[in-house]
């Protein structure tokens, strides 16, 4: 079963949720997190190209900081296709 992609209404509940808790930077992805349908991975990226990894509850309205993505730490994009 693919997983679902995340609507622009839940990308704007995110960014706003991330505004709320005073994170600045740059959305570069959005993902799903298996099995739920209100929590999200969101990888975001500061002034200085700095990445990092969130795990974000629309549920809870929490965001947690996961770690930055570096030669150790990758972000992994879903395929669509995968069965």
């Amino acid at each position: 079963m693919a997983a679902k992609e995340v609507t622009q209404v839940e990308m704007m509940k995110i960014i706003a949720l991330f505004r709320k808790e005073g994170y600045k930077g740059e959305y570069e992805d959005f993902q799903r997190v298996s099995g739920t349908d209100r929590e999200f991975f969101v990888v975001m990226s500061n002034e200085q190209g700095i990445k990092a990894l969130f795990r974000a509850s629309l549920m809870l309205n929490t965001v947690q900081f996961q770690y930055v993505l570096d030669d150790k730490h990758t972000f992994v994009q879903e395929d669509a296709d995968a069965s």
